[in-house]
């Protein structure tokens, strides 16, 4: 979304959820100034557009690879190591629809 990728990807599954780690990309709080209009944060403002439009675009796309309703999709940064994480909450036991021991 900000134009560069992680350079390392972990995905785990784990029943009703994709967790995704990625690791080594700059976070988009890490490339906004911080800058306010009327008292509201310019930087806010941006994250939280971002965080709605991946929402907006990824829950049609992985519930169409997967075959199950996205119901929420979660995201957290640690700053100290630069790792993001997506955690995607299906409503299906998806590590039970594809795989088998």
């Amino acid at each position: 979304m900000i134009g560069e990728h992680p350079q390392e990807v972990e995905v785990r599954v784990i029943k009703n959820h994709i967790v995704i780690i990625a690791k080594g990309t700059p976070t988009i709080e890490h490339s906004i100034s911080v800058h306010t209009i009327r008292g509201r944060s310019i930087h806010q403002t941006i994250v939280e557009m971002d965080r709605d439009r991946l929402q907006a675009l990824s829950k049609p796309k992985v519930a169409a690879i997967v075959g199950c309703r996205v119901t929420s999709i979660q995201s957290d940064i640690c700053i100290g190591t630069e790792e993001k994480m997506e955690l995607i909450h299906l409503d299906c036991d998806i590590k039970h629809k594809y795989m088998h021991d």
